[in-house]
């Protein structure tokens, strides 16, 4: 079953947010964006937790747009997953079906069989403060999937968590994922660039209510098409093209380029090398673990530029002032938009 969010509209004073974008079947399309980018808006208006203005939410190609949110049957897994803790685990699972009066024994039937779905099976007394944070997260799920929805969001749900825990749920929901969410389209917020990217299917990138550009994780952290995207993501230096005075790519006067980390590297004489190459003055270094950020610049109209090139983790730390050549790889360079 897909989901299909056609221009969904809704305005708050000033700000308004306009959806589109498809989440096909089992898919993750992970939205991503800075704070106030209209991601949990999103969420609202798909869940029906907000009312749109216009547009169109069509689940299976049936049209849910007018449907109140109890009727939707689309399921939210939030931050802090709003586990009962009086409830054990199988009464946790079953809330929902309680809540709907299924009968008992299909709500033990239910229950057992999501269980078995995210690898509990056995849990269903279990009290839920006796559970690991991964356990917490499928018991979540299970209760989200225990309805047999339309569609799962997952609002943010690891962003309070240490790196440690955060890094072993990454893991917990990509297992999952093989096995209970195979059939369902997913939607999953965050605001961490590395777990959009890891998580997602596809990647959304939201910007001032708006989906700014939508692909995977490799082809917007590798080959982005918007400045913005470039910027966001990191994964480059966003540069004019006149800096580049050897570049022959074709870009047009005032075009901006992005060029990835990988493309860059320094070299001892740029003269011998093939390639683009750029004089440009060493200003410092940071140790990053996996390697050196070294910061330089270079001048262009009177004007200068900084950004940042890396190198290996013993490389020589050049004199604060001195010159240095760095060589670009022209194919991997992309004209930003």
């Amino acid at each position: 079953m897909t989901l299909d969010v056609v221009d969904l509209k809704k305005s708050y004073g000033d700000f308004s947010v306009s959806l589109n974008f498809s989440v096909g079947t089992g898919e993750t399309l992970a939205l991503v964006g800075p704070s106030g980018s209209g991601k949990t808006t999103a969420l609202n208006l798909i869940s029906g937790l907000a009312e749109s203005e216009s547009g169109k939410l069509l689940s299976g190609g049936e049209d849910i747009t007018k449907l109140p949110c109890w009727q939707r049957n689309i399921s939210i897994v939030f931050q802090d997953l709003a586990l009962f803790p009086h409830l054990d685990v199988g009464k946790n699972i079953a809330y929902g079906l309680f809540i709907r009066r299924v009968p008992k024994k299909e709500r033990r039937r239910i229950v057992e069989e999501m269980l078995e779905l995210v690898r509990l099976t056995g849990f269903a007394s279990r009290r839920i403060h006796t559970l690991s944070g991964g356990e917490r997260q499928r018991v979540a799920i299970a209760r989200a999937l225990a309805s047999k929805p339309r569609a799962l969001l997952l609002d943010e749900p690891f962003s309070s968590l240490d790196a440690p825990l955060r890094a072993s749920l990454r893991r917990e929901y990509l297992e999952i994922k093989k096995g209970a969410l195979s059939q369902v389209p997913c939607i999953f917020v965050t605001h961490d660039q590395e777990e959009a990217v890891m998580l997602g299917d596809r990647v959304a990138l939201m910007n001032e209510g708006t989906v700014v550009e939508c692909a995977s994780g490799r082809e917007l952290l590798l080959e982005p098409k918007k400045e913005f995207t470039a910027r966001f993501f990191g994964a480059g230096q966003v540069l004019p093209a006149a800096l580049l005075a050897e570049y022959g790519g074709g870009a047009q006067s005032g075009a901006v380029l992005f060029v990835p980390n990988d493309a860059i590297t320094l070299c001892d004489n740029a003269s011998s090398a093939s390639g683009a190459s750029v004089r440009v003055c060493f200003e410092n270094a940071v140790f990053e673990g996996r390697g050196l950020c070294f910061t330089v610049s270079a001048e262009l109209g009177g004007e200068r530029f900084s950004f940042e090139v890396l190198a290996g983790p013993r490389a020589e730390i050049p004199v604060p002032g001195s010159s240095l050549d760095i060589l670009i790889d022209e194919s991997l360079i992309r004209e930003l938009k």
